[in-house]
């Protein structure tokens, strides 16, 4: 939303609100469910995985397609790769002759990678849980291909996505009065509920519960740690609920046995996980038989030595990603899934481990809601970590480029802390040359050494 419709936001009563958010969920639905996204579904849908030889070939395929694409467009790789015989790769084995491109290389140069103006594309803002800004810029094309490759994913669950309820519970910042009990806006649209994650806790799950069975969602899904906190509320306190959905996908978070246990416990339906970016990575979804799969048709997934993954995307064309190492983890495992996909089995993925600090009030600030902090700064913000030592204070680390940031982009930072961690938190900003990594070699974002 722009800043006068934001304005206008704050001050309105909640009907007002849920009015303007259906408007802007009708440009978001028609900048994700056009022509392209009707074409392409109909196609994932009759897609037959079962032949993993022709899927390696269609892989292949759209790999000298996205690569021949990305060296005619973008300035950056037709530079890095001004000294590589692209001829000479005949199979997706020989992309490790390209460089693998590290977040720093990508953020330093991201103007010249973009292959569009953002007038052209649609912006999408990533950097959350690595600590860094970064503007990406999607073809409206391959937008709606990602959209239409994720309701191909559900419908073969059996899930329409346009004729179900669904509760979403993401880091949106949808609610500014104080002393409000509705901690909820709806989209028209898209038949969604949205539910704040920020005002989650025991206070106030009654009022979340008591929407929940009156709007009875036949989908839930969001962030992993507010639909965990969710279901332990609601067993802690045995409570019957008067619904019962028919899925639960979770996004941004890793999803570990112990969540999805107690979830799948409390609601009575499956949980099915997935796993993207905002950078736009290939797929990893989770068929009806419980196993996460690579889906080769969207792109490679490599890794190096530790697990880290390296990937090229196909639906990247605005900001192209060829051996793009995003900064988690992934595993594989051997075997054959019963649903019949013959794309690899992955076991685990890492990175997107829930954490947290505390605010003011000691409410829970996950991992994912400090994200949203980071996205959406300027790019003279590279690093942030947030340590908590004390529930009343906090201090926020921040590597800058001392060139181009200002007095405005602290502002900002300061502005959206606020508004998470509450007035009277006490959060100091300091600037530093460099964050050091921890004894593992990853660099964490959250460092809570609040005392149990």
């Amino acid at each position: 939303m722009n800043k006068l419709i934001t304005t206008v936001y704050k001050n309105s009563p909640v009907w007002f609100q849920n009015f303007i958010i259906s408007g802007y969920g009708y440009l978001i639905y028609k900048k994700r469910y056009g022509r392209f996204y009707r074409e392409k579904l109909t196609e994932f849908l009759s897609r037959d995985y079962t032949s993993l030889e022709f899927e390696k070939q269609r892989q292949f395929a759209e790999f000298i397609r996205f690569l021949d694409f990305t060296v005619q467009n973008s300035k950056f790789y037709k530079k890095l790769y001004s000294h590589i015989d692209l001829s000479k790769i005949s199979s997706v084995d020989d992309i490790s002759i390209l460089r693998v491109v590290t977040k720093e290389l990508l953020r330093a140069n991201i103007d010249e990678v973009y292959t569009i103006s953002e007038k052209e594309g649609i912006a999408s803002y990533t950097g959350g849980t690595t600590g860094k800004a970064l503007k990406v810029l999607f073809t409206k094309e391959d937008y709606q291909i990602r959209m239409a490759y994720l309701d191909a994913f559900k419908k073969r669950l059996g899930i329409d996505p346009f004729k179900v309820k669904k509760a979403t519970f993401s880091g949106r910042s949808l609610i500014y009065k104080k002393n409000t009990k509705i901690f909820w806006r709806y989209n028209f649209i898209y038949k969604q509920r949205l539910y704040s994650t920020f005002h989650l806790s025991e206070t106030n799950m009654p009022y979340y519960l008591e929407d929940l069975n009156v709007f009875k969602p036949e989908v839930l899904n969001g962030f992993v740690s507010a639909i965990f906190e969710l279901a332990g509320y609601i067993k802690r306190h045995n409570i019957t609920l008067k619904f019962q959905p028919q899925a639960i996908f979770t996004t941004s978070e890793t999803l570990l046995p112990m969540h999805r246990e107690l979830i799948e416990e409390v609601f009575g339906c499956k949980v099915y996980d997935q796993y993207a970016s905002a950078e736009g990575a290939p797929f990893v979804t989770e068929c009806a038989s419980g196993n996460l799969h690579y889906n080769l048709d969207t792109g490679i997934i490599e890794t190096d030595e530790n697990d880290n993954m390296i990937v090229t995307s196909f639906t990247t064309k605005g900001t192209p990603l060829i051996r793009y190492n995003i900064g988690d983890q992934i595993i594989f495992k051997e075997g054959v899934c019963a649903c019949g996909s013959s794309h690899p089995l992955v076991a685990a993925i890492k990175g997107r481990k829930v954490d947290y600090l505390l605010s003011s009030n000691k409410l829970k600030i996950s991992l994912s809601h400090l994200a949203d902090v980071i996205k959406g700064n300027p790019n003279s913000v590279i690093k942030m970590q947030f340590i908590q030592d004390e529930v009343e204070s906090l201090k926020v680390l921040l590597v800058v480029d001392r060139n181009s940031y200002c007095k405005d982009h602290e502002e900002k930072i300061m502005t959206e802390l606020r508004y998470r961690f509450g007035a009277n938190m006490q959060i100091e900003l300091q600037l530093v040359e460099d964050i050091p990594k921890e004894s593992s070699g990853k660099y964490s974002l959250i460092k809570n050494n609040l005392k149990n």
